[in-house]
């Protein structure tokens, strides 16, 4: 078996037989595991492939590693690691509580790292769990997994030939119940869909029984039915076993709940909540003083005072088990810096994250200078040399993170907290954030001893994650940081104090308090201040916090202002302005902090010493030592938005601030560079400073500009003399000084024009490749004669590589232009008016708008479109985009009427408006004035039908058609006619889920010929017409539509009477009704008729059979199944829309999984839904149920399409794709009938 050597048989099971073999060319040992068949179907052959994805896709000590996935002689195989050990169904039960727990830790870490990769389990039990000869817990057998729709992804399965095996099939809801009654959640067991709530549900029933002795199913009565199973909680776990601690009883009590949303939100959750019982309670000094802080974080010296974010530090150390990486975000005040800082990092340094590392803790802040502060965190932790490390960190990250790698060798790591990363963009330049982000991100990658934790405001977050190199796993590592819940907050209210040996006098106080840490903005610190002067209120004798307290201190709200306003007025009055100046240095525009050295405050601002002092003393700035000076900053963002006075300050300051910055810039150039003359203000610019007030600027900042007000004086009286002396040295010295200043500004707007038409030329020569490399794909994608499936394989994989190389070389040409637009930008700043900047910057932003729309992105479309019109002072190149296009229209019979009309808007619904073209054909070049878009033509003519036309019309297009109307007699009744025509077929999502999920080509256009359609599914009064004209009960059973198992029993029955009844469900959720009689769904609010629900339950076969049986009696002529280009074109249109109607699907404008809030599941009538009909008059493409229909790409694929009851909007999308087998019966799969079109008379 190539390099494989089978040794020995370990096991088999119901999918797989399992060997021990030698690997002869690693010289390792290995599992091979076989389909357990003779003669594999295909079914076990595709069941066996997703468990290759499944666990290919997993890369975690906890879960089990793949090495290989292939096929011997058709029967398929894949090569795992060997697990030396016993599976805990061999360990003898019950285990001790703490071995339970420990397992369960390792146990809940695997099935998250799962879970974070998009797979479901679906059958964890004691038989799927090893215990190795080291104690290490191994989840394996992802056999019955589920690759969840968002992450899917083709698998390349080297060296196997086959073609990509499909994602979706009867594995996953067609097929009966899969997985292990004995640990199955009760939802599971009544048909409903694998979740991740039912991992964690199998998760307690393996621990129950690990500590009981016997699985929670076992505790029944012996005789007691499933369905009493279903309905019952297991009985209490320390009935087995009394020795269990009481919290790991409540956890698995909890993984074991009935209702899945009262389980653990994740597996991350469980994971902290049982590594928390392995935690030794360590007796942690309580600091002297206020146990509560302020408005100033925690930190490692106030751990023992930090409460109520347990769960979250758990689910953050459980992160970092996996990713080196965590972005812990949130809004400002919700406790980020506190939770890393004080809980975070502490855990990391006492060895809570049992790799085998001693970790050393560092944080740092970025300020204006990132790279430095970065260099500082570093050297802190390592006692490298700080310049050494800044210089290596901006030359050769990578060189400092291998070095980094060596210095920490195997038992030893460093954790970095970047906290309150958004200085990054507030405070630093931005080559410098953008220096930090690669400097990190390259230690990242290159230091496995290393571990990063960021801060980040939430609405800095896109900025981050564009920083390069770091900005790459940015969205890997997010952790949305929530307000705490009302435990927790009573948990930090009540226990700090408590830890004092002090209470609070009334629990109504508490609840106040507890509210107030929700309802009021940036709440947790004003919660904080406000109890740290609850703490200084109390009352000292009593050892108690008064009621009367927290009205004395002006309530939560008013807590914070009632201070301040009182530290301020405790400052002398001259004093109050120099207060303002210091807090309106001290925040930026954005609405954050910025820290400035005393010796920054000391040159700018008179009398800043006294006061700074004074705004220390009184908590309202804070102080600290960086770099051997003393830095301030403002205690808290929450000053900057709960403090009246300081926010009025702020606000009234808006319009100065921009005018101020650029004096006190000027000023320090004027100083830098020996107060040289020429640097001076005049004019315009001094009129522009008239605003500001003595108290605005700094001391240097007042200076420049009274020098410059001298020096404009001394220039007014010099002109005015030179004038009367000498007027034509004046105007001719003057001139030569103006005409000087001229030439520089064009040296540097020639200087720009060049750098700018060097990244258009490279702009333009990659735009051009991506061009050539998307139609090259484009033309792979294109429908062509039906292949066999490995045919069909290789061509789409051949397409798909060029498509990755277009949008790649797309993504360089946007970014080259981009760069050549912000260069040409920045030439227009210096106001010299040169028109060929601002036209070529209009050229930039058309070109940019052309590769926009090449493929298919329509946001940035919008974007750039509204920028546009500033550079298009003429509207020459917006009316080259709104060009009207031209329409010449010739008809069968040639008198026809003819209507056009427009869609218009986009997103959820796309509306048809009327154009006022309402006339009789032919047309001959008819301008249509509304300009480019989507139309859609309706022809009229007596005796007939009625013929419908979509059309995407660009700017300009010049479109002739001929259509001919069919006569009504030769359309079946409930079919429309569908006119030779184009439109766009395919998907503009993102392509890992297009090719993983919906296994769509990009969008591209398409053609079809006439075709006939059916207006709504077939339905079951249809079928049964079928049914009744076999030619035997053999053939009528054949036909019957069947299912057995989930989603949803189906029967149709034909009773003694000739009557038909069908029955749905099964147990207490069952239903049936007559012929004739109507039927009600559980859960639904009225009853339906039940023969206009769609056919369900039938095979590729039934189809066939059914549409072959229409044709042969003259009902439908030449009636087949669809092909998959007629029903997307019949389904959408012409212009690409996600749905029949628009770009959004609510759960009231389809039948799918949210229709009946998940609890009355099933079809609507098949002509339902008439407000979301597609452009040609269909009903219900999308969901109720999908609909057989043939494969463009293969003549061996079986295909469905349309989404379905059971689904979500994304599995309904037009462009979905999904492929089955042949015979699956499904009860979420129908039918919908195509037909040729009646020959139109020859021209």
């Amino acid at each position: 078996m190539e390099e494989y050597r089978l040794l020995q048989l370990l096991g088999r099971g119901g999918m797989g037989h399992v060997y021990l073999a030698e690997d002869t060319l690693l010289e390792r040992s290995v599992a091979v595991k076989f389909v357990a068949m003779v003669r594999p179907d295909e079914r076990a052959r595709r069941r066996f492939l997703v468990e290759a994805r499944a666990v290919a896709r997993l890369s975690h000590p906890n879960v089990v590693a793949i090495h290989r996935v292939g096929d011997l002689e058709g029967h398929p195989y894949l090569v795992t690691e060997f697990v030396r050990g016993q599976s805990l169904e061999a360990v003898p039960r019950p285990l001790p509580w703490q071995q339970v727990a420990r397992i369960g830790v390792s146990l809940a870490r695997g099935l998250a790292a799962a879970h974070r990769a998009g797979v479901l389990h679906r059958d964890i039990k004691p038989a799927n769990v090893m215990l190795t000869e080291e104690d290490q817990v191994k989840l394996l057998d992802f056999g019955l997994a589920k690759l969840l729709a968002e992450s899917a992804q083709a698998l390349d399965d080297a060296p196997s030939d086959a073609p990509p095996v499909p994602l979706t099939s009867p594995l996953t809801g067609a097929g009966g119940l899969v997985g292990t009654p004995l640990y199955m959640a009760p939802e599971t067991l009544q048909g409903a869909a694998a979740t991740r709530a039912s991992d964690l549900y199998a998760v307690g029933a393996v621990l129950y029984e690990l500590c009981a002795g016997v699985a929670p199913r076992h505790t029944l009565d012996p005789s007691a039915s499933l369905e009493d199973w279903e309905a019952t909680e297991p009985p209490s776990l320390r009935q087995r076993a009394e020795a269990v601690d009481p919290r790991l009883e409540t956890i698995i009590h909890r993984c074991l709940r009935r209702d899945p949303a009262e389980r653990y939100a994740s597996a991350d959750e469980l994971c902290g909540a049982l590594a928390a019982l392995e935690e030794p309670h360590v007796l942690v000094e309580v600091p002297e003083g206020n146990p509560y802080r302020g408005l100033q974080p925690f930190d490692a010296r106030h751990r023992s005072l930090f409460f109520g974010r347990e769960t979250e530090r758990l689910e953050i150390m459980e992160r970092l088990h996996g990713s080196p990486l965590v972005v812990i975000t949130g809004h400002s005040g919700v406790g980020k810096s506190s939770l890393c800082r004080a809980a975070v990092l502490t855990s990391l340094a006492a060895g809570a994250l049992e790799d085998d590392r001693a970790y050393r803790t560092v944080a740092f802040v970025p300020g204006h200078d990132p790279l430095s502060a970065l260099a500082a965190a570093i050297s802190e932790a390592t006692g490298r040399d700080e310049g050494a490390l800044t210089e290596q960190l901006r030359g050769d990250p990578q060189g400092l993170g291998r070095e980094l790698q060596r210095a920490l060798g195997r038992t030893t790591g460093l954790a970095l907290l970047l906290d309150q990363a958004e200085e990054l963009f507030t405070q630093a330049p931005a080559a410098e954030a953008m220096a930090c982000g690669e400097a990190l991100g390259w230690l990242l990658r290159e230091t496995r001893g290393l571990r990063v934790l960021v801060t980040v405001r939430g609405d800095f977050l896109t900025q981050l994650a564009g920083l390069p190199v770091l900005g790459d796993d940015v969205p890997r590592g997010l952790y949305l940081l929530r307000g705490l819940s009302p435990p927790a907050a009573r948990s930090a209210i009540v226990e700090p104090a408590r830890r004092k040996g002090v209470t609070f006098e009334s629990d109504a106080v508490v609840e106040t308090l507890v509210a107030s840490s929700d309802t009021t903005a940036g709440g947790l610190p004003l919660l904080q201040f406000a109890m740290a002067e609850l703490w200084d209120a109390r009352d000292a004798a009593l050892q108690r916090i008064p009621a009367s307290a927290l009205a004395a201190i002006g309530g939560v709200t008013g807590a914070l202002s009632r201070h301040a306003d009182g530290v301020v007025a405790s400052l002398p009055p001259a004093r109050v302005a120099t207060a303002r100046s210091l807090f309106l240095r001290l925040a930026t525009p954005e609405g954050t902090r910025l820290r400035l050295s005393r010796r920054e405050f000391e040159s700018t601002v008179p009398h800043a010493a006294p006061v700074l002092e004074a705004l220390v003393q009184g908590r309202l700035l804070v102080a600290r030592e960086e770099r051997g000076e003393t830095v301030y900053e403002v205690a808290h963002e929450a000053l900057l938005h709960g403090w009246a006075r300081l926010r009025g300050w702020l606000e009234a300051d808006a319009g100065k601030r921009l005018v101020r910055e650029r004096v006190e810039a000027a000023a320090r150039e004027w100083e830098r560079l020996g107060r040289a003359s020429e640097l001076l203000w005049s004019g315009r610019q001094l009129t522009e400073a008239l605003p500001l007030d003595p108290e605005d600027t700094s001391s240097l900042g007042t200076r420049f500009l009274a020098a410059s007000r001298a020096a404009a004086r001394l220039k007014r009286t010099r002109r005015w003399g030179l004038m009367a002396a000498a007027p034509l040295t004046l105007l001719l010295g003057f001139g030569f000084l103006r005409l000087r200043d001229e030439w520089e500004l064009r040296r540097k707007v020639e200087e720009r024009l060049e750098a700018a038409s060097v990244e258009l030329d490279r702009g333009h020569q990659t735009r051009d490749e991506a061009v050539r490399l998307r139609a090259e794909a484009l033309a792979g994608f294109k429908v062509q004669t039906a292949a066999t499936s490995q045919e069909a394989a290789a061509r789409g994989k051949e397409a798909e590589r060029l498509w990755t190389q277009a949008t790649q070389a797309a993504e360089r040409a946007e970014t080259l232009l981009s760069r050549a637009a912000q260069i040409l930008e920045g030439a227009l700043a210096f106001g010299t008016g040169d028109a060929r900047v601002r036209s070529l910057l209009g050229d930039v932003l058309m070109d940019r708008l052309q590769l926009a729309d090449a493929f298919h992105h329509p946001e940035q479309h919008h974007e750039l479109l509204e920028r546009l019109s500033t550079y298009d002072p003429d509207g020459s190149r917006e009316a080259l985009l709104r060009r009207p296009p031209v329409l010449s229209l010739t008809t069968d019979p040639p008198d026809a009427q003819v209507e056009l009309e427009r869609y218009e808007g986009e997103g959820a619904r796309r509306q048809l408006v009327p154009t006022g073209l309402s006339q009789r054909a032919p047309w001959s070049r008819v301008t249509l004035g509304d300009g480019p878009g989507s139309y859609l033509l309706t022809l009229r003519a007596p005796g007939r039908a009625v013929v419908r036309e979509p059309l995407l019309l660009a700017p300009g297009e010049s479109v002739s058609l001929s259509l001919w109307l069919p006569f009504e007699r030769d359309v079946p009744e409930g079919f429309v006619y569908v006119p030779p025509g184009t439109f766009l077929y395919g998907s503009t999502v993102p392509d890992v889920p297009r090719r993983g999920l919906l296994r769509a080509t990009p969008l591209h256009e398409e053609r079809t010929g006439a075709f006939l359609i059916q207006r709504t599914e077939v339905s079951f009064g249809e079928w049964i017409r079928f049914l009744e004209d076999q030619a035997s009960p053999a053939e009528l059973e054949r036909h019957l539509p069947k299912s057995k198992g989930a989603p949803m029993p189906l029967q149709l029955q034909l009773g003694r009477d000739g009557r038909w009844t069908l029955t749905l469900g099964t147990g207490e959720t069952q239903v049936s009704a007559r012929q004739g009689k109507a039927l009600r769904i559980p859960g639904r609010d009225r009853a339906q008729d039940w023969e206009r629900f769609p056919i369900m339950a039938i095979d590729q076969h039934d189809a066939d059979a059914y549409t072959a049986w229409l044709s042969r009696t003259g009902q439908v002529p030449g009636a087949r199944r669809c092909d998959e280009l007629e029903w997307e074109r019949a389904a959408r249109g012409a212009d690409g829309r996600l749905y029949s109607h628009g770009d959004q699907l609510a759960p009231t404008e389809a039948t799918i999984d949210e229709t009946y809030q998940r609890r009355a599941y099933g079809p609507d009538e098949v002509d339902g839904h008439a407000d979301t009909a597609s452009p040609f008059g269909l009903l219900n493409t999308a969901g109720n149920v999908y609909e057989w229909v043939r494969s463009a790409a293969s003549r061996e694929e079986a295909l469905i399409r349309g989404g379905a009851w059971y689904y979500d909007a994304w599995i309904a999308f037009a462009a979905n794709r999904t492929v089955v087998e042949p015979g699956t019966l499904d009860p979420t799969i129908g039918l919908r009938v195509c037909a040729d079109a009646p020959p139109a008379p020859s021209p």
